[in-house]
C-alpha cells in the first residue's frame, strides 16, 4: 500500500514508521521507500537518524520499531485513565464470553485498537492494540468483518459528558453477546467519571 509523498522531514520520518507498522514491524529500506513514495536516499538518510534515536532499529539490512517508539507509546491515552480502566473490564469479557475483546477509539476515518484482550492466535494480526479498522458510521465496518470471518458485538464507551469515546467490542454475534459487551461498555464509562 503506498502513502502519498511526504512533504517536511518529519512527516516522511513518521511516514516511514507508518509504514514500518504496516508491515508488520519490519521491512528493508526498497521496501519502505517503495511504500513511502519517497526516494531511497531519503528513506535511508531518514531511517539513519531515526536510528540514531533509537526510535527505529537496524539489524542486517531491514529496520523495525525501536525502544524508544514502544517507550513513548506507553504513556498514549485516548483520554486520561481510559485504558487502565479498561484493560482488566476486557479481560473479564474474555473470560466471561471466550471471545476476543477490545477497545477502539476513532481515529483518521478508522477504528484504532487502543487496548485488547484476544483469546484466539488469528486475532493477534486483525486486533491487537496499535491496529486500525475500517468503519462504517463509528462502528466495525461490516465489509471489513465479513472478509475476516467476524462477528462483532459492540457497544459505546461514553465520557461523563455523554459525548462517545469509543466502543468496546467482542468477536461475538450480537445475539450472544451484546448484553455482556453493553455491561462492560456501561462500566468503563461509569469508571471515568470518579
Amino acid at each position: 500500500m503506498k502513502t502519498k509523498k511526504p512533504r517536511s522531514v518529519l512527516e516522511g520520518a513518521f511516514t516511514l514508521l507508518d509504514a514500518l507498522v504496516r508491515h508488520r514491524g519490519e521491512a528493508g529500506l526498497t521496501q519502505l521507500a517503495d511504500s513511502c513514495s519517497i526516494p531511497k536516499a531519503t528513506a535511508h538518510r531518514l531511517l539513519d537518524q531515526l536510528t540514531e534515536l533509537e526510535v527505529v532499529q537496524r539489524s542486517e539490512n531491514r529496520y523495525r520499531i525501536g525502544v524508544q517508539a514502544f517507550r513513548l507509546g506507553q504513556w498514549w491515552q485516548p483520554y486520561p485513565r481510559l485504558l487502565d480502566l479498561a484493560r482488566h473490564r476486557l479481560r473479564l469479557l474474555a473470560t466471561t464470553t471466550r471471545a476476543s475483546a477490545v477497545l477502539a477509539v476513532p481515529c483518521d476515518g478508522h477504528m484504532l485498537i487502543a487496548a485488547a484482550s484476544l483469546t484466539r492466535p488469528e486475532h493477534e494480526c486483525l486486533l491487537r492494540p496499535g491496529a486500525t479498522v475500517p468503519q462504517h458510521t463509528g462502528r466495525f465496518s461490516p465489509c471489513w468483518q465479513a472478509e475476516h470471518g467476524l462477528t462483532v458485538s459492540e457497544a459505546p464507551v461514553r465520557l461523563p459528558t455523554g459525548e462517545i469515546l469509543g466502543a468496546i467490542a467482542a468477536t461475538l454475534p450480537p445475539q450472544r453477546g451484546l448484553v455482556a459487551v453493553e455491561h462492560t461498555a456501561r462500566a468503563v464509562s461509569a469508571a471515568l467519571v470518579s
